[in-house]
C-alpha cells in the first residue's frame, strides 16, 4: 500500500482529495492544532459528496492528522498533496524539503507550482487541477453529527504527468487522470474562465442579496441571469482566443450552473469570494477573463457587473477588508492603480471606471440591496 501525505486540512485536502484515494493510506498536515486534534480524538472525520442527486457518506481515518511535521516520517510518502491556499503555499514550512516524493499543489493558479518549489527546495512539484466545489462546512444537521465534517461534489482530479511518476504510483490512483502538460492548459482554462470566474462572480451577488451559501444566490433570477451570461462571454471569448475544441468548451460550459445551484454543497459565499484583491489583480480570474473577452471583441457586460459587485464586497471577516475599504476613498480608478496593478492607461482600466457607477445602479436594482 501506498502512503500519501495532504497538506492544508481545508476544502480540498480534507474534503474532497480523499475521496480519490482508492488504494492509499493517507496522513494529513495543518498548521489548525485544535483541528488535527480534534480530528485524531474523535477517531477521523465524515466527508459528504453530492452525486447524482444524492448526499453521500464516508467516515475517512488518516494515519496521523498532526499540526507538527516532527510526527511524520517525511522521507517515506509515495506522494504529497499541497492544498492551503494560494497565499499560504509562501508559507510552507522549511521541514517539507524532506520530502523525497512527487509533490502535487491543488492550488487555484500553475504558479504555485514555483513557489511550492523554491518553499520547499524541491523540483518534483507538478501542476493538479481539482475540478469539483469543495465546501469548507457542512449542513446544519452533519455538523450536529460530526463538527469536522465538509460536504463536496463528486469532482475530478487531473495531475500532470512526468515520467517521474511511477507505473505503480499510477495503479494506486485509478480514479485520477493524468493528463499532458498540453491537455493541462485546456482543462486549466476551462476550470478557470468557465468555473472559477462565473463562481465567483455569483458569490459577490450573492453577498451583495445577502444570501450565507451559493445555492441561496440562485433563487434569485438576477443572479442566475448574470451568472449565464458570463459563461455565454467566457466561452465565445476562449473559443475566437484559444485552440481549444469548441464541443469541450461549450461541453464544460453546460454543466456549470447545475454546479453552483446544488443545494446539497453549502458552499459558503464567504469561502468563494474571499481574497477579492487576489481576484480582482491584474490577470486575475476576474480582470483577466476581461481582458480576453476585449482582446476577442466580446462586450463583457455580465463580467462587468461581477467585477463591480467584487468591489463592493466588504466583509469584515476576510483578510483583505481594510484594502477593500479604500474604494471609496481613493476612488476607483486610483484604487485599479495602487492595489490590483491595473494602470489608468490600459483599456481594462478605463472600461472598469467608465461604467463603474452605472453598474453598481444596476446591481443595486437588480438585488434591491441598500
Amino acid at each position: 500500500m501506498a502512503r500519501a501525505l495532504v497538506i492544508g486540512a481545508g476544502a480540498i485536502g480534507r474534503g474532497f482529495l480523499p475521496w480519490t484515494f482508492d488504494n492509499l493510506d493517507f496522513d494529513i498536515f495543518d498548521t489548525s492544532k485544535e483541528l488535527c486534534e480534534g480530528i485524531e480524538q474523535q477517531g477521523g472525520y465524515h466527508s459528504f459528496m453530492s452525486k447524482n442527486g444524492e448526499l453521500l457518506e464516508r467516515k475517512f481515518l488518516p494515519g496521523r492528522c498532526t499540526s507538527n511535521l516532527s510526527d511524520l516520517r517525511l522521507q517515506e510518502y509515495d506522494l504529497a498533496f499541497v492544498a492551503v491556499g494560494p497565499r499560504n503555499c509562501y508559507n510552507l514550512p522549511l521541514a517539507l524539503s524532506q520530502l523525497k516524493c512527487p509533490v502535487f499543489s491543488v492550488e487555484n493558479d500553475p504558479k504555485s507550482v514555483e513557489i511550492i518549489s523554491k518553499a520547499v527546495e524541491s523540483n518534483n512539484v507538478y501542476f493538479g487541477i481539482p475540478d469539483v466545489i469543495a465546501s469548507s462546512t457542512a449542513s446544519p444537521e452533519n455538523l450536529q453529527r460530526d463538527k469536522f465534517a465538509l460536504h463536496t461534489e463528486n469532482g475530478l482530479l487531473y495531475l500532470e504527468e512526468h515520467p517521474s511518476i511511477s507505473k505503480k504510483l499510477r495503479k494506486y490512483l485509478p480514479s485520477i487522470s493524468w493528463v499532458s502538460k498540453d491537455e493541462m492548459k485546456r482543462e486549466w482554462d476551462a476550470k478557470l474562465f468557465l468555473h472559477n470566474t462565473p463562481h465567483c462572480v455569483a458569490a459577490y451577488l450573492g453577498y451583495l442579496s445577502k444570501v450565507n451559501f451559493l445555492h441561496e444566490g440562485f433563487e434569485n433570477v438576477f443572479i442566475k441571469h448574470v451568472v449565464e451570461g458570463v459563461i455565454e462571454e467566457l466561452v465565445l471569448a476562449l473559443k475566437r482566443n484559444t485552440n481549444h475544441n469548441h464541443i469541450f468548451l461549450e461541453g464544460y460550459a453546460e454543466k456549470e450552473l447545475g454546479r453552483f445551484s446544488d443545494s446539497f454543497l453549502y458552499d459558503p459565499i464567504s469561502r468563494v469570494a474571499r481574497e477579492p484583491l487576489r481576484k480582482l489583480s491584474s490577470g486575475g480570474r476576474l480582470t483577466g477573463a476581461l481582458t480576453m473577452c476585449l482582446l476577442a471583441g466580446v462586450n463583457p457586460i455580465n463580467l462587468n457587473t461581477g467585477i463591480t459587485s467584487a468591489l463592493n464586497y466588504l466583509d469584515p471577516k476576510d483578510r483583505d477588508y481594510e484594502s477593500m475599504l479604500q474604494v471609496d476613498k481613493f476612488g476607483i480608478a486610483n484604487f485599479l492603480k495602487y492595489y490590483l496593478n491595473i494602470s489608468p492607461k490600459t483599456i481594462e482600466s478605463k472600461y472598469i471606471v467608465s461604467s463603474f457607477e452605472d453598474t453598481k445602479s444596476f446591481i443595486r436594482k437588480g438585488l434591491q440591496w441598500n
